[in-house]
């Protein structure tokens, strides 16, 4: 007797209708239903090591005139470095300046605390609106710790200034940097900073890695009219170029965005495998992510029939690589991977109205996700070099969670 599948395909039908429930809750609003946490491998209160008891009931979304520290880095597989500021994140009076402190604590991958440090920095914006302070891995397993600041010149007006400072595994100094960050490369976070620039000159950008960073690189570009998003490499450089449809029929280059208006653009990679081109279909656009260590091009494509757009590794003389992503109603992007993106994560949201989104940890050789579970808005999150395990800072906490290792 031929047995009913029937069954399974209930269990199957029930188990995409919880999952698309759970997403569902996420989104719903600030008061979802919870879901259980993942359990964690080690969890760290922060609030003995300075942790401000109100840090995490403080509002994301009020324009910010202070600047603070929310991060947590991995500098390697054993080295994990949370920061925060302990200073105010407003004025007590209208003529009274907050000074700055953030406490940066290293712990091992196990949660073992093994250092601690406090920097000093400028934190009032003198009534400017400012971005939140920038912390990320840096070259040679360095912490990229970015300064910037609003200061009065001596007319009284508001001069912004910023660089950066690049600390070791014990959280000493290895150099400070007080020039504008233009961004770092994907491979090993070298540095790149654009020289000043002068109408009708090419622009100049310098490139620096290592511990103590050196100078690897320089690039000396003359950028076409519709040059869009571009990302440096230690030895390539990545760029889109947008026509768009002004006239009917009619595309043309030029360096303003029309609204509405149809566009054709292309991605554009030159190395030392020489120079190729992929050109996007119709009205697609894209956000490159970065060059890979073998010169492909990690980017994510706009799409008309989805907000999450499609994530893809190009290749020169290959056809795209599409890779596991967000579900498409969902918006977000990349916001950490393990070395050569082997490994990637993402934090994704369909509701502005709600606290929480989606952290979702991706596998390049599987299409089901690793990790999807309900994550806040402020907190912060990041994967492991190795993409073996992922940590959080939420809640007050300091969390570790391990990851399945690759079939």
């Amino acid at each position: 007797m031929r047995k009913s599948r029937l069954p399974g395909k209930i269990a199957a039908v029930t188990l995409s209708i919880a999952t698309m429930c759970a997403l569902f809750l996420s989104c719903s609003g600030k008061h979802a239903e919870r879901e259980p946490e993942p359990i964690a491998d080690a969890r760290v209160d922060l609030k003995p090591l300075g942790l401000p008891q109100d840090f995490f009931s403080r509002s994301e979304e009020l324009p910010r005139t202070i600047i603070g520290y929310r991060f947590v880095v991995w500098l390697d597989e054993d080295d994990i470095v949370v920061g925060f500021n302990t200073s105010a994140s407003s004025r007590v009076a209208a003529g009274r300046k907050v000074d700055g402190s953030a406490r940066l604590l290293l712990f091992s991958g196990a949660g073992v605390l093994k250092r601690q440090r406090d920097i000093a920095y400028l934190a009032d914006g003198n009534g400017e609106l400012v971005a939140e302070g920038q912390a990320m891995v840096g070259p040679g397993r360095t912490l990229l710790f970015g300064f910037q600041s609003v200061n009065l010149d001596n007319q009284g007006r508001n001069e912004s200034k910023s660089g950066v400072l690049l600390l070791d595994a014990n959280l000493q100094d290895v150099a400070r940097i007080d020039r504008f960050l233009e961004q770092t490369t994907f491979v090993n976070h070298a540095l790149v900073f654009q020289q000043s620039y002068t109408l009708g000159q090419p622009r100049t950008y310098d490139v620096l890695d290592g511990s103590p960073p050196s100078q690897i690189k320089q690039w000396k570009r003359y950028w076409p009219i519709d040059a869009r998003d571009r990302k440096f490499g230690e030895r390539g450089v990545a760029y889109m170029t947008c026509e768009q449809e002004l006239r009917p029929n009619e595309y043309s280059s030029t360096g303003v965005v029309y609204a509405g208006a149809r566009q054709r653009c292309t991605m554009h990679a030159e190395g030392d495998d020489g120079n190729w081109q992929v050109s996007l279909h119709d009205g697609e656009n894209a956000q490159i992510i970065g060059i890979l260590a073998d010169g492909s091009v990690a980017g994510q494509v706009s799409t008309k029939d989805s907000k999450a757009g499609q994530l893809v590794i190009w290749k020169k003389d290959q056809s795209a690589e599409p890779l596991p992503w967000i579900p498409k109603d969902y918006c977000g992007s990349v916001q950490s991977t393990a070395r050569n993106m082997s490994r990637y994560a993402a934090f994704a949201s369909c509701d502005d109205r709600s606290d929480y989104g989606r952290w979702m940890v991706f596998d390049r050789t599987s299409q089901a996700a690793l990790v999807n579970r309900r994550f806040p808005k402020n907190g912060r999150a990041a994967l492991s070099p190795d993409g073996l395990h992922y940590a959080t800072f939420e809640s007050g906490e300091l969390r570790i969670h391990s990851l399945p290792k690759p079939e």
